[in-house]
């Protein structure tokens, strides 16, 4: 462990172990100013405030790529105070440590100007004079050339205001930095996995505006996280909503009640509204006419969220749509093969609605859509799995081991499992337990062989190797694949059991030529 005797440890360690990319701001400048203070009178208490507050803005610039500060705009300060908001849990964004901040700065740049290390302080004064200079936090309007972050980790669009209009920009801009922390990075990467699905390829432009687009539009409301099962929306209200300004609030609120809808025009109103029918339940609602071509219009179906007020039904706001041009015929086949979906998943939770179905597999419906659509798939959906008849166990938990459960809730993270995969897979013990009386000597093999044959159920022709389990888990190879053969058999498992399937085992089944 790093030995911090004082607040020019904590730079040096900073400077050369934290910062993750070149600044700039240097580590002699910020000494320097620190040592002038200290020549100054300021204590040791005063010198680490000095340095944390410094600290997050120097993290700022590394993270934007910013390479003078003399070529900041007032905006880009603004943009820079939001994005400590976000990143830093002890910055509250009121009018007293903003103002602390600014005061911090100044005196910095001070110390700069004073050796010649930059030349104007204009901006920053500019920028401070705007945001408090009145009785509350006020932010600058993002400029078109100058306003946009340039995100290292993730690619987001330039125009991505275009996914809920021009009023949202900012709190997109909170998402997307939000989202850029470490613990998100394996949710991104199997968020584009789920999206390209197993034959899709990333775009060939690194800054394809429609994809990107399309990729947020499900990433932020559809996707589901691994370590909780929130979509990033939710997770990100529960942050982060008490650090927005009441109107970002508002408008947080209005997205999470945004609905993933399939959904055709029926009919022209008048030159305002067109009425749409949900291609799932039938429901109509109106929506703003787009003043396309009728004969065009009719051909087309729609998907994306919208926004629709319950007791009138009419659109608050239009999120990124997608619409595809198809026969009446095709739509037809479309619903057959999302109703087949729904009714895999109701062996899994009988009582499923609608709302249900497309909560849990919204992606999956895209590829439905693209596979008919695009590829001229005859089917997409197993019939086979649904013809089945499955064994039926005996509900009770007292043949339950539970300690299996426990081991499957601390290894299946540890091997890219989401926590939805971890109520599917001790689903499949219990039904197991409910089926076949077995006396369980290690519990841990038994673990072993539920997660193997759950892979298996979802991944198509490919399973967790067996060669892992043993070794992670600490038990025999030969006596994973002896129970999970038993599994296999007592419960009459298949590859893509509708039973267990999980969001990438109906993704992947939907590409499976079988």
């Amino acid at each position: 462990m790093t030995n911090i005797k004082n607040v020019y440890d904590e730079v040096q360690v900073f400077f050369n172990k934290e910062l993750e990319w070149d600044s700039a701001v240097n580590r002699d400048w910020v000494e320097g100013f620190l040592r002038q203070k200290a020549w100054q009178g300021a204590n040791d208490e005063v010198l680490r405030d000095l340095w944390r507050n410094l600290q997050m803005f120097v993290s700022y610039l590394s993270y934007s790529g910013e390479t003078d500060i003399d070529e900041m705009t007032a905006s880009e300060y603004s943009l820079a105070i939001e994005w400590m908001i976000v990143q830093e849990e002890e910055f509250n964004p009121n009018l007293a440590t903003v103002r602390h901040l600014f005061d911090i700065l100044q005196e910095f740049y001070n110390y700069l100007a004073g050796k010649k290390l930059i030349a104007d302080t204009g901006e920053l004064k500019q920028a401070a004079e705007f945001m408090i200079g009145g009785k509350r936090l006020r932010f600058m309007e993002v400029e078109d050339e100058q306003g946009e972050l340039p995100l290292k980790s993730l690619t987001v669009p330039k125009d991505i205001g275009r996914i809920v209009g021009e009023a949202v920009e900012r709190l997109m801009l909170k998402f997307s930095s939000y989202f850029q922390q470490e613990n998100f990075v394996d949710d991104f990467d199997r968020a584009l996995t789920l999206y390209l699905g197993p034959l899709g390829q990333m775009p060939e432009e690194e800054n394809d505006d429609e994809f990107w687009l399309g990729f947020w539009d499900y990433f932020l409301f559809d996707y589901h996280l691994l370590a909780n099962d929130n979509t990033p929306l939710t997770q990100f209200h529960i942050d982060y909503n008490n650090k927005l300004a009441s109107e970002e609030q508002k408008i947080l609120r209005e997205l999470m009640g945004a609905k993933f809808t399939v959904f055709y025009v029926q009919s022209v109103i008048n030159q305002d509204w067109v009425e749409c029918v949900n291609l799932l339940t039938d429901e109509k609602f109106r929506l703003p006419n787009p003043n396309f071509d009728y004969k065009l219009i009719k051909k087309l179906l729609f998907y994306g969220h919208v926004f629709l007020q319950q007791e009138e039904r009419e659109l608050v706001m239009i999120n990124f749509i997608t619409s595809v041009e198809i026969s009446s015929n095709l739509r037809r086949r479309i619903r057959e093969e999302i109703n087949r979906q729904k009714a895999m998943l109701e062996l899994q939770q009988p009582e499923a609605s609608w709302v249900d179905f497309v909560d849990r597999h919204a992606n999956a419906v895209r590829h439905t859509i693209d596979l008919l659509a695009t590829w001229a798939r005859v089917n997409v959906t197993s019939y086979a799995q649904m013809e089945r008849s499955f064994p039926q166990p005996v509900t009770g938990e007292k043949n339950v081991n539970t300690v299996v459960l426990e081991l499957l809730a601390v290894f299946m993270p540890k091997f890219g499992y989401s926590c939805h995969d971890i109520v599917l897979a001790k689903k499949l013990w219990q039904d197991f337990s409910g089926i076949e009386a077995v006396h369980i000597r290690k519990p841990a093999v038994w673990a072993a062989a539920v997660i193997q044959a759950y892979s298996k159920i979802n991944n198509g022709d490919t399973e967790m190797p067996t060669e892992t389990l043993a070794e992670e888990m600490a038990v025999a190879k030969s006596s994973i694949s002896t129970s999970r053969a038993k599994l296999f058999e007592a419960l009459k498992l298949e590859k893509y059991d509708p039973r267990y399937l999980s969001e990438e085992g109906i993704v992947s089944l939907l590409y499976d030529l079988q």
